[in-house]
């Protein structure tokens, strides 16, 4: 059985293929450091294009830009999430299939700093989170 080859089809595959992407970064990402991502709006098609691929609640400042090809143009990709960020920093996340390297990770060396402040301004977050859980766990056992 052939594999249908009208663009329409593949233009589906390639959506379901970037979908899938999306959502297994948002795994790997919760995976490695506990963050909340899920997709964006742009899924729906009405974004107008300048949302990010998925947002990370920890990591508001980041503007994540996702792409799961066999050739990915990185500069090309990387312009494109630097014309869409805004004021946000743009960070590329991509893997090819069957990648030995899994996912990767590409920014401007311009943007290290920001990117390291917004990872620890993540734990930072979790941290006082955590604090406060076991604060208002004390002061429920102290009412009792």
């Amino acid at each position: 059985m052939a594999l249908d080859q009208s663009p329409s089809a593949r233009g589906r595959r390639s959506r379901s293929k970037g979908r899938r992407g999306e959502q297994e970064i948002c795994h790997v990402l919760q995976q490695l450091f506990g963050w909340v991502c899920r997709r964006t709006q742009q899924f729906s098609g009405w974004s107008g294009g300048d949302s990010p691929d998925i947002i990370c609640h920890q990591t508001p400042q980041l503007f994540f830009e996702v792409k799961r090809v066999n050739r990915l143009n990185v500069p090309s990709a990387l312009a494109l999430a630097m014309k869409q960020c805004g004021r946000k920093t743009p960070v590329l996340l991509h893997r090819p299939d069957r990648s030995a390297a899994g996912w990767m990770l590409t920014i401007r060396l311009a943007d290290l700093a920001s990117v390291a402040h917004a990872y620890q301004s993540a734990i930072d977050c979790e941290s006082t989170e955590s604090i406060e859980m076991v604060e208002e766990k004390l002061s429920r056992r102290k009412k009792r």
